[in-house]
């Protein structure tokens, strides 16, 4: 459990982090659609009789609460079936007359939405989930000893293990590495292809070279007696002791 709590951990932030940004888009996007409504109703209001007059868009414009949508919002007159051409957020339709009816507009991308909505939570669990990566990925480099060296678990050379044969256990960096890994490993036992990955990253196959190092480990360890590796079903190493 421990092994995947930062792997679940990362998925919940990233995936509230998604919904929480669609969220606020969607919250940006109707309260947008709503100022369009409302500047419209308040522009009949102002202008009960002649709707088509030079001061219409002005009118309208000026009923808009936010200063940065005034610009690009617009008014579309049409009759018969709606214009669905209208690019951009649409506000309600308005009925004018039994022939006329009347919508506000804005010419805003989906970007410039998302630019004006509220993304301070979406960041703060976006750097959550970042920060639950780096710790899975310390996590993984400190189970299997990461590849700069022998995991400072075990040192043969000062290990109580060897006792008075210490001085005859002569081990090559390679297989300090190795066992290394294996006893910082859970239960001391890591799978073939892991050990593979953590002592030849990028090699295509290294299993024949994993299978030389561990017979020659497995000789090197035989003076100590007390300490030996074992092969589990052919798909792992245990070290045994």
């Amino acid at each position: 459990m421990k092994r995947t709590t930062p792997l679940l951990m990362m998925l919940l932030f990233g995936l509230t982090a998604a919904w929480t940004s669609v969220q606020s888009y969607r919250i940006t996007q109707r309260e947008i659609t709503n100022q369009l409504t409302e500047a419209l109703l308040l522009t009949q209001a102002d202008m009960p009789a002649d709707w088509l007059s030079t001061d219409t868009i002005r009118q309208f414009r000026g009923h808009i609460r936010q200063a940065e949508l005034r610009e690009k919002a617009g008014l579309a007159f049409y009759t018969g079936e709606a214009d669905d051409r209208l690019a951009g957020l649409q506000s309600r339709e308005l009925q004018l007359s039994s022939s006329v009816r009347a919508r506000g507009y804005l010419t805003y991308s989906g970007w410039q939405v998302w630019r004006m909505s509220d993304q301070r939570l979406t960041a703060l669990l976006a750097l959550l989930m970042l920060a639950s990566m780096a710790w899975s990925l310390g996590g993984i480099r400190r189970r299997y000893g990461g590849h700069g060296g022998p995991s400072p678990h075990l040192s043969f050379r000062m290990s109580p293990l060897s006792g008075d044969k210490q001085n005859s256990l002569r081990l090559t960096p390679m297989q300090e590495q190795l066992v290394s890994l294996l006893m910082s490993a859970p239960e001391r036992c890591m799978s073939k292809q892991d050990i593979c990955q953590a002592l030849w990253p990028g090699k295509p196959d290294a299993s024949e070279t994993l299978y030389t190092l561990v017979r020659r480990t497995k000789q090197a360890l035989e003076p100590e007696g007390r300490i030996s590796i074992a092969s589990e079903r052919g798909r792992s190493y245990r070290i045994v002791m």
